[in-house]
């Protein structure tokens, strides 16, 4: 077995946000054991715990490139390899439910505490992002609820889904909805297909009519399963920045007349950028949720 090191110390929140956005950048997509973040709030104290989790010691010209691109070439840490222990059921146990809107994103370890009259849904952390403890997570739910009164949208599309977590909340809010939620990595879609079976909602064929949540693998929108599925009368789309700018064409174009659009995955420095590519393509500006450094923006088709 791969023994696993960690490096360990405190910096800020924006600090930390900054770095685990750095590293998914960083990390090749076919790694199979890319190193991970975890950051967490600390009493009395603006500092957060990081830990930056290795497969392997880790490699020192990486973890220098890393923090340099970071800005943070002084950071002091230790390093120290970890005792075997089931780190998903460890890292389970510090999240906390989140309650965004009438969602309520929690962890199997907190299904106690679900309240009644909410949208609960059991996510746990594992190998895809998207727990809804991450503020860009949390602001597409919040637009989300936002557009419950103001739209029923037939057809969506989760474009990078990640655990599946905002493709469960748009189809529970709309139940009569058919859902497209996709992503490039299979890991991703394999968990968001056991995260299916564990909230009760079945599997639809994709490019089959009815209500439902169909499931693909699929990079950028040229795949002919956004043909059968599409046009789209809500599109969320959790990625970065620079993915979203570079598929504006293609995701407006994927929208019904009136569709609604929500973006996110991107710093609130980005926001500008990310919007002008939309605008630019006769796209309106309906609203945004800022949490922490990070934006979730709200747009319609004309």
């Amino acid at each position: 077995m791969t023994d696993i090191w960690c490096l360990s110390g405190e910096m800020t929140r924006e600090q930390a946000e900054v770095l685990d956005t750095l590293l998914i950048e960083m990390v090749y997509e076919d790694d199979q054991y890319p190193p991970t973040l975890s950051y967490f709030e600390q009493p009395d104290s603006e500092e957060w715990k990081v830990d930056l989790f290795f497969t392997g010691k880790p490699d020192e010209q990486f973890v220098s490139t890393l923090l340099s691109s970071a800005g943070l070439s002084d950071w002091s840490y230790t390093s120290s390899k970890v005792e075997d222990r089931d780190w998903v059921s460890e890292s389970q146990k510090l999240l906390q439910p989140v309650h965004e809107g009438n969602f309520y994103i929690y962890g199997s370890h907190d299904a106690d505490t679900v309240p009644t009259g909410v949208i609960a849904l059991q996510i746990d952390a594992g190998q895809a992002f998207g727990t809804g403890q991450h503020e860009t997570t949390a602001g597409c739910l919040r637009l989300i609820h936002d557009l419950k009164d103001t739209t029923a949208p037939k057809r969506i599309l989760d474009l990078g889904t990640g655990t599946g977590v905002l493709a469960l909340a748009a189809q529970n809010q709309w139940q009569a909805a058919q859902t497209l939620a996709t992503d490039i990595d299979p890991i991703a879609i394999d968990v968001t297909r056991e995260n299916l079976t564990v909230n009760h909602q079945p599997e639809r064929k994709a490019g089959e009519t009815g209500t439902g949540i169909a499931l693909a693998v699929a990079e950028g929108l040229d795949d002919p399963v956004f043909t059968s599925e599409g046009p789209f009368d809500l599109i969320i789309a959790n990625i970065l920045a620079a993915p979203l700018i570079d598929l504006s064409a293609d995701i407006t174009a994927s929208l019904s007349k009136g569709a609604h659009l929500i973006l996110s995955g991107l710093l609130i420095t980005q926001k500008k950028e990310v919007l002008d590519a939309y605008t630019a393509r006769g796209l309106e500006t309906l609203g945004r949720v800022e949490k922490g450094e990070w934006a979730a923006l709200l747009l319609r088709k004309p």
